[in-house]
């Protein structure tokens, strides 16, 4: 499987114009990496049962909610009732910093496939995945290889903010 697959181009600049006044939602996961958090695994639940819940710091971005809408619909009218989606998150990596190679080898990745929007990105932003690298351009829903090994790093002038959704096809059982 290829590392990055683009598969949709998505109109960003609203949820971009909101951002500076969001950016206090983001918590630290590291140096240079923050995190909001949009959709993930119910709190007290086991990964493996794909229970879902949402986080209510997101829930009044009226900007997010267009943006998730649009997704869902255009997701909706190439395979309907067909696809669901699983954590749906922000991710924003600030200028100079990294994310360390890491394999996302969990039960969870066996089951669901990850999709990445950069909403505010720069040529100095790169995504390594397996033997590719890459800087998918704003707006573009990308498919990328997280069960091999990955890597970010941002080494353009300002913070790269990309988001992220996990997402599969729904099988006959589900």
């Amino acid at each position: 499987m290829l590392a990055f697959v683009p598969i949709a181009f998505f109109d960003t600049m609203e949820i971009v114009g909101s951002l500076r006044t969001r950016a206090g939602l983001f918590k630290t996961e590291a140096a240079g990496h923050r995190i909001l958090r949009i959709r993930g695994h119910a709190k007290g639940s086991d990964e493996a049962d794909d229970r879902f819940g949402a986080y209510p710091s997101a829930q009044k971005w009226i900007e997010l909610a267009n943006l998730r809408s649009e997704i869902a619909r255009r997701a909706e009218g190439i395979m309907p009732g067909a696809i669901e989606f699983g954590r749906i998150h922000f991710e924003m990596l600030d200028a100079g910093a990294r994310l360390d190679w890491c394999v996302e080898d969990t039960p969870y990745f066996a089951r669901w496939q990850r999709s990445v929007l950069p909403i505010r990105t720069n040529p100095g932003f790169l995504r390594i995945a397996g033997n590719e690298a890459g800087s998918p351009a704003q707006g573009w829903l990308t498919l990328v290889n997280v069960r091999v090994p990955n890597a970010q790093i941002n080494s353009g002038e300002h913070p790269a903010v990309h988001l992220i959704m996990d997402f599969r096809r729904k099988t006959g059982e589900d």
